[in-house]
């Protein structure tokens, strides 16, 4: 594979999985920011585990604060505007019409963002990426967890601290402080969950990472002082992780259960309203604020494929 090339981006020396350069080649071959600031929040989300979604789906979002501030403004304006009472916007909350009036300013003001978004969309039959039920034990061990993990959990919990060190190794700047607050979910339980998770991103990010950060911190949504920034912050990986979970499910089950990634296919199904406005606005290529969707798709006997996942208008 042709090394990466993309001066604002770190390249990954060392790999800790084979699927990792072609991640790495498909975010490097996007125009990315210059994240500079001291202070990197990063948020994500999760969606897709009900039963009757194809996939899994785990969605970051890493943002330069100091560089953000024209957003932070911008969504004082709209909360006043139309979301007085402190409600909050997620993709599943769409369901009344003040959500409904703000959505279209909200994705509008993401455009003032400074950041980057990054989507992973994993076939459910992909029985294991990083951990398996057989090597748990030794997972375990290997990161110092305390915590009695199950095997999907822990899966999940890998998933998404590998894609954030992969991040943090690439986009950071030395000294800079970094804090990850995620939406409140059974990765962070309790106190002992938190922890593990704290350790498995220092093992990755010890790795991946070759200059020194700053602090390296986490929390969830709880956080939030009643001014619901890091509710609406969050709420930018909600929205799309929702989406990205109604549109690769619809598409996979329309077209035989797989969706291909070296072929373009038509889609003359329906998506709902909202995955509808959603949609285009993940999958804008004008759009600021860069969102990279990266699809890892089953094919069988233990291979997949690792591939861009795009939307286009006809």
């Amino acid at each position: 594979m042709a090394k990466v090339k993309n001066k604002n981006w770190n390249p990954i020396r060392v790999p800790l999985y084979p699927w990792v350069p072609t991640m790495e080649k498909i975010i490097s071959a996007h125009e990315l920011p210059i994240l500079s600031g001291p202070v990197i929040t990063i948020t994500s989300d999760y969606s897709g585990s009900h039963k009757s979604s194809n996939y899994q789906i785990i969605s970051v979002l890493y943002v330069d604060l100091e560089f953000s501030q024209g957003w932070e403004f911008q969504r004082r304006k709209i909360r006043e505007q139309y979301l007085r009472d402190g409600r909050r916007l997620s993709f599943k909350a769409l369901n009344d019409r003040q959500r409904q009036k703000a959505l279209i300013p909200f994705l509008k003001s993401t455009e003032l963002i400074h950041g980057l978004s990054v989507t992973l969309v994993i076939n459910k039959s992909i029985r294991k990426l990083y951990v398996s039920k057989a090597d748990i034990v030794s997972a375990c061990q290997s990161f110092g967890l305390q915590c009695n993990w199950k095997p999907q959990a822990l899966e999940n919990a890998m998933q998404v601290a590998h894609l954030m060190s992969i991040l943090i190794a690439g986009l950071s700047h030395p000294k800079q402080n970094i804090y990850w607050i995620s939406d409140e979910d059974e990765l962070f339980a309790n106190l002992q969950r938190i922890q593990d998770l704290q350790r498995i991103i220092g093992k990755y990010s010890g790795h991946y990472v070759k200059h020194e950060l700053g602090e390296l911190g986490m929390g969830t949504t709880s956080l939030d002082e009643g001014d619901r920034f890091e509710e609406d912050l969050n709420a930018i990986p909600d929205l799309i992780a929702g989406t990205v979970a109604e549109v690769s499910t619809r598409l996979s089950k329309s077209i035989g259960g797989r969706i291909p990634t070296s072929i373009a296919v038509p889609y003359y199904g329906d998506l709902s309203t909202k995955s509808d406005i959603l949609s285009s606005w993940i999958w804008d290529k004008s759009s600021r604020l860069k969102k990279i969707v990266i699809i890892f798709e089953d094919h069988g006997q233990g291979r997949f494929s690792v591939a861009n996942l795009s939307m286009d208008d006809e």
